[in-house]
C-alpha cells in the first residue's frame, strides 16, 4: 500500500493575502474568521491598494535641485495615486487630469512630456493621437513583487536630475 501523508496546502492565498486554511481552529471557527476578516489592504482610515515606491529615487525627484518642478511632481503623484494595477496605463486624457488637479491642460501635457523624457512615465498605449502613460516600474509598481521584477526587465532607468528641456528657438544662420 502507498503511504499517504497529510495533504499540504498553503495557509494564505498568495494573490489576495487571504487566509485559506486554519485547521487548528476547526471548520466552524474558520468560517467565522473568514466572514470577519477585513478586505485586502484595509488599513484604516485609508483602505485600498498600495504601491511599492523606490524611495531613494522619489526623494531625488522631490528634491529642489532635481530639475523637476512642482507641477511635474504633482502630475507624477497623480499617476502614482490613480494608476491601475500591474503597470497598466492610466487611461485618462490630459483634460480629465487637469480638471482633477485644477491646472491647465497644457501644464499637464508639458509635465507628462517632461516626466516621459526623464523616464518616470512610460508611453504604454496610443489610440489615434491620444497617448496613455504608466509609471515606470523602476520608480513605483502596483502589483506583486514577481510582476514588478518582470516589468523592470524591459523598463528603462529613470533620470534624475531631469534632462534639459529641448530648445525650441530657431537660430538664424549668418550669411
Amino acid at each position: 500500500m502507498e503511504r499517504q501523508g497529510p495533504v499540504r496546502r498553503n495557509a494564505v492565498d498568495r494573490e489576495t493575502g487571504q487566509v485559506v486554511q486554519l485547521e487548528l481552529l476547526g471548520d466552524e471557527t474558520l468560517d467565522t474568521l473568514q466572514r470577519k476578516t477585513a478586505p485586502r489592504y484595509d488599513w484604516r482610515p485609508f483602505p485600498g491598494r498600495h504601491v511599492n515606491v523606490a524611495k531613494g529615487l522619489m526623494a531625488r525627484v522631490w528634491h529642489k535641485d532635481s530639475g523637476y518642478n512642482q507641477n511635474e511632481r504633482d502630475v507624477l503623484g497623480f499617476f502614482l495615486a490613480h494608476s491601475p494595477e500591474a503597470g497598466e496605463p492610466l487611461r485618462m486624457t490630459f483634460k480629465e487630469i487637469s480638471e482633477l488637479l485644477g491646472v491647465r491642460q497644457d501644464t499637464v501635457r508639458k509635465s507628462v512630456e517632461r516626466l516621459h523624457t526623464g523616464g518616470l512615465l512610460l508611453e504604454k498605449e496610443k489610440i489615434g493621437r491620444v497617448r496613455f502613460f504608466a509609471v515606470n516600474p523602476r520608480a513605483a509598481f502596483d502589483g506583486s513583487a514577481s510582476a514588478q521584477v518582470e516589468a523592470t526587465k524591459v523598463a528603462r532607468h529613470p533620470v534624475v536630475p531631469a534632462p534639459a528641456a529641448p530648445s525650441r528657438r530657431k537660430t538664424r544662420e549668418a550669411s
